[in-house]
């Protein structure tokens, strides 16, 4: 039982029951003492006469709707309704739960269904005239059944045909006779009209209100489900965070290492064949190799170490893919802009083309030529890499068809480009891509800047500054003009402040107002230009909410040292001090209450100096009328009762500030909070990421590296011996070069489960959702784990299919 009450009231709905029961207890039976002190004569009824009993009888019910005014607000808004008909037909045509009508009408407008917006509008309009009529007839003429059933009635008949041509109504309330009625239905259309008028301003006041209300509550509403979005996301974008990085390493892996790898294995295969005849072709093959392993070996250090590109992966360095195995022609069209190329892109662009290069060396077949057209436009890098070999292969790049193609998309998809590749229509294959360029910087001429340009530059820069930050207030459209207007200015927020700021001037400025402009007795009117320079902080204190305050409290402080009076303006100080609180950074508070405590102390010692003198600073540094530093000193001191009252003030705003920022009710805190979770959400996705990073590299890092080391020794070992004295024969080169490709197609061999591994586990495309369900990621396990269980998967389905002998051309292909 205790843990369903505390689950109870744990919920939202549960605690604004419970506050509205405590409120309409309150708001009921506080009506008890007015009830009891009330005339029954003052509240007559339109069919019985009422008394205190009754009136306390139709008073109660309204705890009920009152109770469920946000909870079930049209359940609520209905059950007024009907009670409030039945009081005024059977009950006292006044009574005081009546006046309980606007905070009705305003709860189920706001909180009810908008769409059922209109029929309580109609309803409390009309309900507001059938209470005008209803209490101008019974307090004109009284209760029907007053004095007794066919008598009242007998005088109500006789009365209604001759009411216009009477000349009053009768001396006692329902106490109707012919010789005493007349022209009392034109005096009951009378208070009927007054009464009605009152009513509906009241009504449309309390409409408008709600409106408003039901617009900002949207907006509020709508930023709270999105704050909350963000932090649903948080733990999925981490671990997509995570799943990313390991797609990009296994994209760069298969960039730097893989196609390393398959070119020293190439190399290899040539030089075992055409250096055992040419010793120099020999030796430009085996400095090829090391060249090759040398420069994978600092891109590995690189893909582990930092994020984006490499210095040595750039535009600039296509012409290093070159190596003089593979005929490679390059064309250009348009002017190239290699600067309005981005890092990423210049990266992307790279590997673009050493992926094409590499496919075509190891698929294209001997004698194969390569051909890199570029175009160049305004806009667009247009690149095509062709050859004219075989066509595409079934294994891109030596470990798994496609992830080569699948890098390609990533890489400049991600840039907002496009890439396309396949077997070309007369044979061979065809990259081609499209990457966007960045805006061109513009030239700065050779004749001197002119300074008027200069100077709206600038003013252009502050005013960007001060333009306000565009809040969001996602698709919360009003169909009705009150929420619109609410809404937009909620969004020129600036605007409407400076407007109040320049009302607030004028208030002040006006002569009929000048016995506001001062507390206290001194000789002393403060001018015009004064009270704008005062109240001017105020027009941004939504903007810039700290830096107005600080100048509030400067100028607060200078006003109170050096002026004989204080000026009333100095209590908007309090504005500036709540909105600080309210909008400013997470810890404002803090040097508000410093200077709200500094300031409050100079105003209490500005009262007890009694207001007036060449101002206080001068007070307290030169002695006047004979007063000793004692009695300076203990002037300060008798200021912290009268400042004191002020702190009192302050720091009830900044109480009210804190609360209003903790429940998120402000439409400028809940964008600040939005800010302040994208922001810490990107960073828990890099902490991922690198934390991914870091757990990779030390589980392949030393591996790979090795394996690129042992390579570059071999090569090294081969350089020396093609270099030695005499010659080695053709067998001895044979043999160097068959060591290398051995050694390059064993870690070939094993870079393919890594690939495999990571982009299985840590794919980022649609084309592998959902493959591999037994290989997702798991953060907690080291990577060779993952490695020997893909291992064991792939051997346990390559058993079943051996036996089941319906997968003999797929396992071949593999083994290739």
């Amino acid at each position: 039982m205790v843990a369903h009450v505390r689950a109870w009231f744990a919920r939202k709905p549960s605690h604004t029951l419970l506050w509205d029961t405590l409120l309409a207890a309150v708001l009921t039976f506080g009506l008890i003492p007015l009830i009891s002190s009330t005339s029954s004569s003052s509240t007559p009824g339109l069919l019985f006469v009422s008394n205190n009993y009754s009136l306390l009888f139709w008073s109660l019910p309204t705890f009920v709707p009152l109770m469920l005014r946000r909870y079930q607000p049209e359940i609520a808004a209905w059950l007024f309704v009907a009670l409030t008909a039945a009081h005024l037909v059977f009950g006292p045509s006044m009574a005081y739960g009546d006046f309980y009508t606007l905070i009705i009408l305003y709860s189920v407008l706001v909180y009810g269904n908008p769409k059922h917006s209109l029929r309580f509008i109609i309803t409390a309009f009309a309900m507001g005239l059938a209470a005008a009529a209803v209490w101008a007839v019974s307090m004109n003429v009284g209760p029907l059944f007053k004095s007794g059933f066919s008598n009242a009635w007998t005088a109500w008949i006789s009365w209604l045909p001759t009411a216009a041509t009477m000349p009053t109504c009768p001396a006692s309330p329902g106490l109707i006779s012919e010789p005493s009625v007349s022209n009392c239905g034109i005096k009951m259309l009378r208070d009927t009209g007054a009464l009605a008028l009152c009513m509906e301003i009241s009504v449309l006041s309390i409409i408008i209100m709600a409106l408003w209300q039901r617009a900002r509550k949207a907006t509020l509403t709508a930023m709270r489900e999105r704050n909350a979005s963000i932090v649903a996301r948080e733990a999925e974008e981490t671990h997509i965070a995570a799943l990313a990085e390991r797609a990009r390493i296994a994209r760069d892996m298969h960039d730097v290492v893989a196609h390393t790898l398959s070119t020293i294995i190439v190399q290899s295969d040539g030089g075992r064949y055409a250096g055992a005849h040419d010793l120099a072709v020999a030796k430009h093959t085996m400095s090829t190799i090391r060249h090759e392993a040398e420069r994978a070996q600092r891109d590995m250090q690189r893909l582990f170490n930092v994020f984006g590109a490499s210095g040595s992966t750039g535009y600039a360095d296509i012409d290093s893919l070159f190596d003089g195995h593979l005929v490679v022609s390059r064309h250009m069209t348009g002017k190239a802009q290699p600067d309005r190329l981005s890092a990423d892109a210049e990266t992307a662009v790279f590997r673009l083309v050493q992926e094409a290069l590499t496919n075509t060396r190891k698929h294209a077949g001997e004698g194969a030529k390569a051909t890199i057209d570029e175009f160049w436009s305004n806009d667009v890098l247009s690149i095509t890499v062709s050859d004219n070999g075989r066509g595409a292969a079934s294994a891109a790049d030596g470990h798994k068809p496609g992830y080569g193609l699948v890098g390609m998309h990533e890489r400049i998809e991600s840039l907002g480009g496009s890439v396309q590749a396949g077997p070309g229509p007369n044979g061979g294959f065809i990259v081609a891509a499209t990457i966007p360029l960045s805006p061109a910087a513009p030239q700065s001429g050779t004749d001197t800047e002119d300074p008027v340009l200069t100077i709206i530059s600038r003013i252009r820069g502050l005013m960007d500054r001060a333009r306000p930050k565009v809040l969001d207030q996602g698709d919360t459209r009003e169909s009705n003009w009150v929420g619109r207007f609410a809404q937009w200015t909620e969004r020129h927020y600036l605007l409407m402040d400076v407007i109040a700021t320049i009302v607030l001037i004028a208030l002040f400025d006006s002569a009929t107002y000048g016995d506001l402009q001062m507390i206290g007795n001194a000789p002393y009117s403060p001018n015009r230009v004064l009270t704008i320079i005062m109240l001017s902080p105020l027009a941004f204190r939504r903007r810039f909410p700290e830096g107005s305050a600080l100048v509030m409290a400067i100028l607060s402080a200078v006003q109170l040292l050096f002026l004989p009076s204080i000026l009333t303006v100095n209590m908007f100080a309090l504005v500036s001090v709540h909105a600080a609180v309210l909008y400013g950074r997470e810890h404002a508070w803090r040097w508000v209450s410093v200077a709200l405590v500094a300031d409050s102390w100079l105003a209490g010692i500005k009262i007890m100096s009694g207001w007036n003198g060449y101002g206080m600073l001068i007070q307290m540094l030169l002695p006047f009328n004979g007063e000793s530093a004692m009695s300076r000193w203990l002037l300060v001191l008798s200021g912290l009762m009268p400042g004191g009252v002020v702190m009192l003030f302050g720091f009830a705003c900044i109480a009210m500030a804190r609360w209003s920022r903790s429940r998120g009710s402000n439409a400028l805190v809940l964008m600040q909070r939005e800010e302040a979770l994208k922001a810490e959400q990107e960073r828990q996705k890099v902490l991922a990421a690198n934390l991914e990073r870091n757990r990779i590299g030390t589980a392949m890092q030393a591996e790979v590296l090795n394996t690129l080391e042992s390579v570059i020794t071999q090569a090294d070992d081969g350089l020396a011996m093609l270099n030695s004295e005499p010659a080695p024969d053709s067998e001895q080169i044979i043999a160097a070069f068959t060591v290398i490709g051995e050694r390059g197609r064993a870690a070939l061999a094993h870079m393919r489960q890594l690939l495999t591994v990571l982009r299985e586990t840590g794919f980022s495309d649609e084309m592998h959702e959902g493959a591999q369900p037994d290989m997702q990621l798991r953060p907690a396990a080291p990577l060779s784990s993952q490695m020997r269980q893909a291992e064991s998967t792939s051997q346990t389905d390559s058993s079943t299919n051996m036996n089941s002998g319906n997968n003999q051309g797929v396992h071949g292909a593999a083994l290739r």
